[in-house]
């Protein structure tokens, strides 16, 4: 019986998969492309595959938007959640075919939003990626 990738993932959000180096978000800032779904935006970038995190993401809330440090922490766990919960659709797309995935969501809110918007945005934003990421494949 073959092995699923995707469901060793489920529906956890493994440090692994955390996107942490600054070269990598520098480039990711230079060269992604920009996907915008009001009040989120998303940057990704195709890379290398990595068999170990095909995926790799960051959230960010700045601070010039969401002056709270409670509002920020907020928003990106909001962030984080909805991503979380709708990654596998994208994540199978990476893993069938074998290229890799930088991604920064953004929060470009003045105000938190609610659980439910956040969800539909990030959603939103998602299947937008997933449909880009198989369309580079061909």
């Amino acid at each position: 019986m073959e092995s699923n990738n995707s469901s060793v993932y489920g529906f956890a959000f493994p440090a692994s998969m955390r996107l942490k180096s600054a070269k990598s978000i520098d480039l990711l800032f230079g060269k992604g492309k920009r996907h915008w779904v009001s009040p989120f935006e998303a940057i990704a970038l195709e890379v290398p595959f990595d068999e170990e995190a095909p995926l790799k993401v960051a959230f960010a809330a700045p601070k010039r938007k969401l002056k709270k440090a409670i509002d920020r922490n907020r928003m990106k766990r909001l962030m984080r959640e909805s991503f979380r919960l709708n990654k596998s659709d994208l994540l199978n797309s990476c893993l069938e075919q074998k290229k890799g995935l930088l991604i920064l969501f953004i929060s470009q809110c003045n105000s938190t939003v609610d659980y439910l918007k956040t969800q539909e945005k990030i959603k939103l934003l998602l299947q937008r990626l997933t449909i880009e990421h198989a369309q580079s494949a061909r």
